[in-house]
């Protein structure tokens, strides 16, 4: 638990139990793009969104963060 509350790293994670409700628990606390429940390698869910937080990873891909990730806002306020 200690390296997932470290500055740098955020790409996985992953809590192994038996006590789903448990795991579910400490990952509340885990910052990491993604998270997994007793399994490891790559999801079958091939539109989750991957990247990292922290400075783990670039960027998000695939998925709607990927899309989002991509986009530029714009406001534009007129006066009339």
């Amino acid at each position: 638990m200690s390296l997932s509350f470290h500055p740098t790293y955020g790409l996985a994670a992953g809590v192994y139990t038996r006590d789903v409700s448990r795991a579910l628990k400490s990952l509340r606390h885990i910052e990491a793009s993604a998270t997994r429940i007793n399994r490891n390698g790559r999801s079958r869910i091939h539109i989750q969104p991957v990247g990292g937080c922290k400075s783990s990873g670039i960027g998000k891909d695939p998925g709607r963060d990927a899309c989002n990730a991509n986009r530029r806002s714009k406001s534009v306020l007129i006066d009339l």
